[in-house]
């Protein structure tokens, strides 16, 4: 029944579809409104796959859940309203990238069209190589052996790498193992999803799988060098797919004193200390949240983390990291460039653990005053 033409199907792809979700929805459409059991029938897929996603197609417009029935029923919502909302949400990305687009000939931006799966996997490992501070990459399992060394030398050189691995044949069954050191924090996704890398919050690229993944097509990846693109591709990516997948593997944290220049990274590892019940306190170079005022250093004790980066996460909303820090007299809330949440933004951090550096918590925070 879910048969979709293959014009169909690849005008879903192009907006993010798998070719299991093309098949749920294709048969929800063709049924109309339909139990669990006959879409999951229809689709050649698992009941408890349907149950997954169909929460995300209620987020999507896509479908309205009669879940106060019994039992309950998943009813299509017309084409004509999905193809609206879709027009809107891309008049509103047009808006986004044309106030983004104001050219600099004192800045490096450059943009360009990658038509070949040799070369989009030949620049994924080239900008590996080259990252000094931050790696967010989201990659098809099919091709993560390749890129494997260049990933474990980035996470031996200190860079923090989330890697998230899009793999259709489902988490239950992976082997967990063959993703340990492959980055500071790995999940896997059992979608097809977009491959996307941002790296040291200026390079990167965003390719639709089928340029890596499957026979020969027409569509194409775009690399960049862009240092307000990538960005706000890190948040689309924390904030929307991170979230969704499962964790399989978490590197261990750096010894202390360690300084960061990226305040993810000092959040990870902040975060992970204190589940080893270490005592720690954060120097950090900050000034008030959305001012231009002048950067000052500030010590206190690390009383809470909030993040987003690893399980159990502790934040609010998914694209929230932050320090919560107490220098004795007050406490504040400290987050990364940008911040609009916390009372501060950081530059710079390093983190300290007292017992390796045989003075009192006091006498750390004392510091503070001489600084």
């Amino acid at each position: 029944m879910s048969g979709a033409d293959p014009g169909l199907r690849d005008q879903l792809k192009s907006f993010g579809f798998s070719d299991k979700e093309i098949d749920t929805y294709t048969t929800i459409l063709t049924l109309g409104e339909a139990k669990a059991s006959a879409i999951a029938e229809g689709a050649d897929v698992s009941k408890r796959y349907v149950y997954n996603v169909l929460g995300e197609f209620e987020d999507r417009g896509l479908v309205e859940i009669h879940d106060h029935e019994t039992p309950t029923t998943v009813r299509a919502t017309d084409p004509s309203t999905v193809v609206d909302r879709l027009s809107d949400t891309l008049s509103a990305l047009e808006g986004n990238l044309d106030a983004l687009y104001e050219p600099d000939p004192k800045v490096d931006r450059r943009y360009e069209v990658l038509k070949s799966d040799s070369t989009v996997r030949n620049r994924i490992a080239r900008l590996l190589r080259e990252a000094e501070n931050e790696v967010s990459l989201s990659v098809h399992a099919s091709i993560v052996s390749d890129l494997a060394d260049d990933l474990r030398s980035a996470v031996d050189r200190g860079v923090l790498t989330l890697v998230l691995v899009n793999d259709d044949d489902g988490t239950d069954g992976v082997d967990r193992d063959r993703f340990d050191g492959l980055g500071s924090a790995v999940r896997v996704w059992d979608h097809t999803g977009p491959m996307i890398l941002s790296v040291d919050r200026t390079h990167g690229l965003f390719s639709p799988p089928e340029v890596v993944v499957g026979p020969p097509t027409d569509q194409q990846a775009i690399g960049f060098t862009e240092d307000r693109l990538s960005p706000a591709l890190v948040g689309s990516f924390l904030g929307n797919y991170w979230p969704l997948a499962t964790e399989v593997y978490v590197d261990g944290p750096s010894d202390p004193p360690v300084t960061y220049d990226r305040f993810r990274h000092a959040v990870l590892d902040a975060t992970l200390h204190r589940r080893r019940d270490r005592e720690l306190i954060a120097e950090v170079s900050v000034r008030p949240s959305r001012s231009s005022e002048p950067f000052e250093t500030r010590r206190g004790r690390v009383t809470e983390v909030r993040q987003g980066l690893v399980e159990p996460t502790t934040n609010e909303i998914p694209i929230e990291n932050a320090l919560v820090l107490d220098d004795g007299t007050e406490e504040f809330t400290v987050g990364g460039p940008g911040a609009i949440m916390e009372t501060y933004e950081a530059e710079r951090v390093t983190l300290e653990i007292p017992d390796a550096t045989g003075q009192s918590v006091p006498d750390l925070l004392a510091a503070s005053s001489k600084v």
